[in-house]
């Protein structure tokens, strides 16, 4: 039987329930203090952690490579490695990862895109009123995931491709790759 889930800030919270279910799956942990913190943002290590949390890959994955491999924290190291190893991070074009770096909702379509193993063509129309915001990069996930109803726009339809992402947000986008992959 499940311990009951109980943290003492996500009481009404718009993604308590999503934050419940992804605690139950072990995709994600409170603090030690009894909080989920769902406002706080996620770093590129932290979102690697639980994306590797999701889809349970197994393995150690690749050798990590990237210039600032250092930074990367002992409980990330192996998530990291893994993602790399499946195709999901790459990595910046100086060669650094910026474990510490808050990921941006664009950087999260990506690996989300990756880790389902959709394609992505270049400069897609995303549909998205800040569509020239958004990186060209990003540009074919992000219309994969506005598609599939992996990531939401926010208000007039924007989909704020540089905002950063928080707790409640990288569950909530997480639980939703599953239920499209289950599909």
């Amino acid at each position: 039987m499940q311990p009951a889930i109980t943290l003492s800030d996500i009481s009404g919270h718009w993604a308590e329930a999503n934050i419940k279910q992804a605690i139950s799956r072990g995709i994600v942990s409170g603090y030690p203090d009894g909080t989920f913190k769902p406002g706080k943002t996620v770093t590129r290590a932290e979102f690697a952690v639980m994306l590797m949390s999701t889809l349970k890959l197994q393995g150690e994955g690749a050798e990590l490579t990237f210039t600032d491999s250092a930074q990367i924290g002992a409980w990330a190291k192996k998530a990291v490695a893994q993602a790399v190893q499946a195709g999901i991070i790459n990595g910046y074009e100086d060669g650094s990862f910026r474990p510490d770096a808050v990921i941006t909702r664009a950087e999260i379509a990506a690996m989300i895109t990756a880790a389902l193993g959709k394609s992505s063509q270049a400069n897609a129309a995303t549909g998205f009123a800040d569509d020239k915001d958004i990186p060209t990069w990003a540009k074919a996930s992000v219309a994969y995931v506005k598609q599939a109803g992996i990531v939401q726009g926010k208000g007039d339809n924007q989909f704020a491709p540089l905002d950063n992402v928080t707790r409640a947000e990288a569950v909530t986008v997480l639980l939703n790759m599953l239920a499209q992959k289950s599909k």
